[in-house]
């Protein structure tokens, strides 16, 4: 999230002082920017020229120059322009991971239930299978509309959508979440055949707290969810 991403094809940050990895361990590490929306990507720890880093794959990398340029980037009420390497340039809010923690540490603490937004019935059964695994507790609905009834119901630690929805789009239900209070810190995850670029750039500047594109990798996906309910509760903890 600074001039380095730019230009690189493979991130490394070093390690806070605070936290102990071992060298080859994989780890979840939470970015956090200004204004408290913050993002997660699993990296492998590794001995740098500097010490022992987290080292990010290229994908993963380049999803969080996306990030970091939409936060960045003024909201208005147009699509936001794709990111110019001179966005890349100024020194972020911040340049290290703000939380690391072991793939073991992410699934730890009290049951979570996640609600999945999608219209399509096998996306969400695979899921829920996998979440359910690890104790979590998971809701399906088909629509946005069903998405806000089931809010209002009771309270979920994540919202996972599709962006296809029938009737209001997965884009819009996170800019309904946004503009209500109830909801505006509740993390949301786009999971979504939808692989451009802008539209990637619309759901970050919608604010959205990650992004994964279909087809996915479980564990990668898996990742990211505990990654978020963590930077959640990590945030319930100190408010």
């Amino acid at each position: 999230m600074h001039a380095a991403l730019a230009s690189s094809r493979e991130c490394e940050f070093l390690i806070p002082d605070d936290a102990t990895v071992s060298e080859g361990e994989w780890v979840l590490a939470i970015f956090e920017v200004e204004g408290g929306r913050a993002t997660a990507a699993a990296a492998k720890a590794a001995t740098g020229s500097a010490g022992v880093c987290l080292r990010f794959e290229p994908r993963d990398w380049q999803r969080l120059r996306e990030f970091s340029a939409a936060q960045l980037a003024p909201a208005t009420d147009h699509a936001p322009s794709p990111p110019s390497d001179a966005q890349f340039d100024e020194e972020p809010p911040t340049t290290r991971p703000s939380a690391i923690m072991s793939m073991q540490q992410a699934i730890q603490g009290r049951l979570t239930s996640i609600l999945v937004v999608d219209a399509d019935a096998e996306t969400p059964e695979m899921v829920s299978v996998m979440l359910e695994a690890v104790g979590l507790q998971v809701e399906t609905v088909p629509s946005g509309e069903q998405a806000l009834e089931a809010l209002r119901r009771r309270a979920f630690g994540l919202v996972l959508t599709d962006w296809n929805l029938p009737g209001m789009s997965g884009l819009e239900l996170c800019q309904r979440l946004r503009r209500d209070q109830r909801w505006a810190l509740l993390p949301v995850l786009f999971l979504t055949g939808n692989n451009a670029h802008q539209d990637m750039m619309q759901a970050f500047a919608a604010g959205a707290d990650d992004y994964v594109v279909k087809p996915f990798r479980a564990s990668e996906l898996g990742a990211r969810i505990f990654a978020l309910l963590r930077r959640a509760r990590l945030t319930a903890s100190v408010t």
